[in-house]
């Protein structure tokens, strides 16, 4: 899997033009990078997903999803915790394997334990690449790229990016017959048409987020406007979870806002501890004695936040645990709690471009959740090479951006640029290049697709690669372009696309025009 930095490129338009109307775009962009399709002969360290379910108890099991979570006292780390990256660009360590909505409780009368509300589950539909988003909420692309087991059943979990993601393309390897469904807390699954017993298949799709699930600004509307969205309480669980919103100042008159700050405050400001909390009650005994790693705390916040009427998950996979929560009518906003970098050796991270953000945490950030990612184990670092104490580089990787200000990497860090017909200044370093307009159609109706191909090149003919391609529609008798499409050059210096004219487009002449900005080191170039 190759990232090219590309410069000056907007996702939406690089993708738009990279796959328009193709099964599978060739790369999408992220954070100025290209992104190529997963390959399915890459070999890959991960373990594959399987079919039977995990124990629900303390941490999940690498490549199984646990039907419930069960609180436990062990309120420290006890191992080196391995997270193995699906997605790219890569958001580790919050890929979704298990997403648990609703509160039941245990065989003992008294303890809350964690479910889901449906098990039900409804298929979801593969969405082609162009299709237009449910609603205007924008949205980032991901490759994902996993293993199954299907030895001991032909459905098993599925990865994913956000509870509100769409899969916009699908393969695999053998090729089979696959299906994706989802359950009533969004946990995804693959169902495999064939024998019982299939063995190993290896999957890749396209899928996307609402940006607005990895930051957004929060509401101060009252919790209680949203008490419908949250699955019944038992009468005792709710009892005690007011019980402990109350020490934090909070009952289901309190805004969204104001409850969401206070709750992430307590249970961001936990401490790991060999020592447990005391008490009978767990869920009374975790909350109190902000003791515990990121299941404890996950655990503890999901209660409570229900119990004021708040919407909130728990979500888990092989190496950490955080919560979601429904905001009204904006969706769901990831929230991390903390307790995941100590301990935690990444996988295959390296090769993948981190997700960035495009909003910063607002929330609040005690002394201690800053601390636990500044003490960061180096082993939490090994795939990014990093020797000794984790640098504050490497901890930014893993660190939500807080709303202070912390500028994306790279800003700044590549001139704008030239403008098309500028002259050229004498000491101009920059390489001259060469557009090629190989294959186009003189004649195109309106609202119908063409095919363009061609090729960006140096003097000596040598291929340009990562090039951003413009390609727009000048009339003759006005002085405007209209921009139909922007590509993307591959390896070789060559750009395909599919472009489709606008259906109300005046008619008359029109004239293709096909050129590249350029970048910090070469010249902008237009083809004749």
């Amino acid at each position: 899997m190759w990232h090219e930095y590309v410069p000056g490129i907007d996702p939406d338009e690089a993708f738009r033009s990279l796959g328009q109307h193709e099964a599978e775009p060739d790369a999408v962009v992220h954070d100025g990078e290209m992104l190529s399709a997963p390959d399915l002969n890459e070999a890959s360290a991960q373990p594959p997903m399987r079919a039977e379910p995990g124990d629900g108890r303390g941490g999940a099991s690498p490549g199984r999803r646990s039907p419930e979570f069960r609180p436990d006292r062990l309120t420290e780390l006890e191992q080196t915790l391995d997270y193995y990256a699906s997605f790219n660009p890569s958001i580790a360590p919050f890929k979704r394997v298990t997403s648990l909505n609703t509160i039941v409780l245990a065989a003992d009368g008294v303890t809350p334990v964690l479910t889901v509300s449906d098990q039900s589950r409804t298929q979801v539909p593969i969405s082609p690449p162009d299709v237009a988003p449910p609603d205007d909420r924008p949205r980032d692309r991901f490759w994902g790229q996993v293993d199954l087991d299907l030895s001991a059943g032909r459905t098993v979990p599925l990865p994913s990016v956000s509870p509100e993601s769409r899969i916009l393309s699908l393969r695999s390897q053998p090729s089979v017959e696959a299906r994706i469904v989802r359950d009533g807390a969004d946990n995804y699954f693959v169902r495999v048409d064939g024998p019982p017993r299939m063995g190993a298949v290896r999957l890749a799709f396209l899928t996307d987020a609402p940006k607005s699930y990895f930051g957004m600004p929060i509401p101060a509307l009252p919790v209680g406007t949203q008490h419908a969205l949250v699955p019944p309480v038992p009468p005792s669980v709710k009892r005690r979870g007011l019980l402990f919103a109350r020490e934090l100042g909070l009952s289901r008159k309190s805004d969204l806002r104001t409850a969401l700050h206070r709750l992430v405050a307590h249970f961001r400001a936990f401490e790991a501890s060999a020592e447990p909390p005391e008490g009978d009650d767990i869920f009374l005994a975790l909350a109190r004695g902000k003791k515990g790693i990121c299941r404890h705390r996950a655990y503890a916040f999901v209660v409570a936040a229900q119990a004021l009427g708040i919407p909130a998950r728990f979500v888990q996979n092989e190496a950490h645990s955080w919560v979601e929560v429904r905001v009204a009518d904006l969706g769901f906003l990831r929230i991390d709690l903390g307790g995941a970098a100590n301990g935690m050796r990444a996988h295959e991270t390296a090769s993948r471009t981190r997700y960035r953000p495009d909003r910063p945490d607002e929330l609040p950030r005690p002394e201690a959740y800053e601390r636990s990612y500044s003490q960061a184990a180096p082993a939490a670092f090994a795939d990014s090479g990093a020797t000794g104490r984790a640098t504050q580089a490497d901890v930014g990787r893993w660190l939500p951006p807080a709303a202070t200000g912390d500028p994306a990497p790279g800003a700044g860090a590549h001139p704008a640029p030239a403008l098309l017909g500028a002259s050229r200044p004498v000491a101009d370093p920059r390489t001259p290049l060469r557009v090629f307009v190989e294959q186009r159609r003189a004649q195109v109706v309106r609202g119908e697709t063409m095919m363009l191909s061609g090729r960006v090149a140096l003097d000596d003919g040598t291929g340009a690669p990562a090039m951003r391609v413009e390609v727009s529609l000048a009339s003759k008798t006005r002085t405007e372009r209209m921009l139909l499409g922007v590509v993307v050059t591959d390896g070789r210096g060559r750009f395909r696309t599919r472009l489709t004219l606008p259906p109300d487009l005046a008619v008359g002449d029109y004239e293709l025009v096909v050129l590249t900005p350029g970048d910090a080191r070469h010249l902008p170039a237009i083809a004749d």
